[in-house]
């Protein structure tokens, strides 16, 4: 009886469920451009998100918990060139029901535009949500979480190609420290089989993340670990113009992960995953429909909803998962810079039809503020 009515419902959802693209709502994204106009200028940016995030699990994989607060970004940006910024803020993470900030971390970002396709940035990054990583991979929860990223990144945009190219240094040592460096270096490069301005979009996704822990000045007897997730896929996306529906289509990933540790930390260093999704959007409301099946999978960056490793118990695996999850997400501009939004997922294991779901509701500003120009004759040349 249990097992007919989770069926009824998985079907149910496939039937009336609409769906969406991998992708957050706009407001999630940083704007990664240089505006020429504002050379030998200074401006003044405010980024603020308020959020509820409550992830309502009782699987055996990953705990339940709730995510309240806000986050504050204040910035002082100068154009130097009409190809170069340079940005100086303080990130600001505070948690309801927490004396004080959780997070006050200076931030700084040095930007160049190499040329029309290509971008160079030094210190802090366009990190998380921006990488657009699928979460078997990347766990977009991070945005609330460990919103800044700091190392180098090359961002390559062309008619037929894209690439977001990165290394993030987590944690540094000195000589003698007890703990591990930390980092990590990704790859999210994009192939365009047709040109961006079609209707019909078809598209080849490539994204590659290491992660390392290790270290040769320090002084710990925690293992070297480096871990490796891959992922290829197929997209296809056709915009619409129509007053309901604005764009469908579908998304196929293969993927792979690889343990390239001296010494394995878990029973397995290899694992596959093959992840499936369809989408649709209509105006301010967008959700999709998503496939999973994961064979010793592993992500130490990834959603762990995803992976065989339970994060609650040290010795409980899952060998083989697979779920469907349906997402559904809705934003809504209430003026320049400033949106409101919700949205909530639900999980339906296919082995024991557990249901898991969370839901959310945030508040996002995004503003930059003109306060003064710069006389300054000789870098207008460059």
């Amino acid at each position: 009886m249990k097992r007919s009515i989770y069926i009824s419902v998985l079907l149910g959802i496939f039937v009336v469920q609409i769906s969406w693209a991998q992708t957050f709502p706009a407001s999630f994204y940083k704007n990664t451009s240089i505006d020429s106009t504002l050379h030998n200028s200074i401006n003044f940016s405010v980024e603020n998100t308020n959020f509820l995030k409550n992830d309502e699990y009782f699987n055996r994989i990953v705990e339940g918990y709730t995510l309240l607060g806000w986050m504050l970004d204040p910035k002082i940006t100068y154009f130097p060139t009409k190809n170069a910024k340079i940005e100086a803020g303080i990130h600001f993470l505070k948690y309801s029901g927490v004396n004080g900030f959780t997070q006050a971390i200076p931030t700084l970002s040095f930007q160049y535009r190499i040329n029309k396709s290509i971008d160079v940035i030094l210190g802090s990054l366009y990190g998380n949500t921006n990488h657009k990583l699928i979460e078997p991979i990347f766990r977009y929860e991070y945005y609330f979480t460990d919103n800044v990223e700091n190392g180098l990144q090359f961002l390559i945009n062309s008619n037929r190609f894209s690439s977001d190219i990165w290394l993030n240094w987590q944690q540094f040592i000195f000589k003698g420290d007890d703990k591990q460096e930390i980092f990590n270096a990704g790859f999210s490069n994009k192939v365009y089989l047709s040109d961006k301005n079609n209707r019909h979009q078809f598209s080849i996704p490539i994204q590659i993340l290491f992660t390392h822990q290790g270290g040769q000045i320090n002084k710990t007897d925690e293992k070297l670990i480096t871990h490796n997730n891959d992922a290829i896929g197929l997209s296809y996306s056709c915009s619409i113009s129509n007053q309901f529906i604005n764009s469908f289509g579908a998304n196929q990933y293969y993927l792979i992960f690889k343990d390239l540790s001296h010494s394995y930390q878990f029973p397995y260093s290899l694992g596959y995953g093959l992840f499936s999704n369809v989408f649709v959007t209509t105006g301010q409301l967008k959700a999709q429909v998503s496939w999973w099946y994961g064979d010793h999978y592993i992500s130490l960056r990834g959603n762990p909803f995803y992976q065989s490793k339970s994060t609650i118990y040290d010795r409980y695996y899952e060998k083989q998962r697979a779920f469907v999850s349906t997402r559904v997400m809705y934003e809504k501009e209430i003026t320049k810079g400033l949106n409101i939004g919700g949205g909530t997922e639900m999980f339906i294991n296919l082995y024991n039809y557990d249901v898991d779901y969370w839901y959310s509701f945030y508040i996002n500003f995004n503003r930059s503020f003109f306060l003064k120009r710069i006389k300054n004759n000789y870098y207008d040349k460059f």
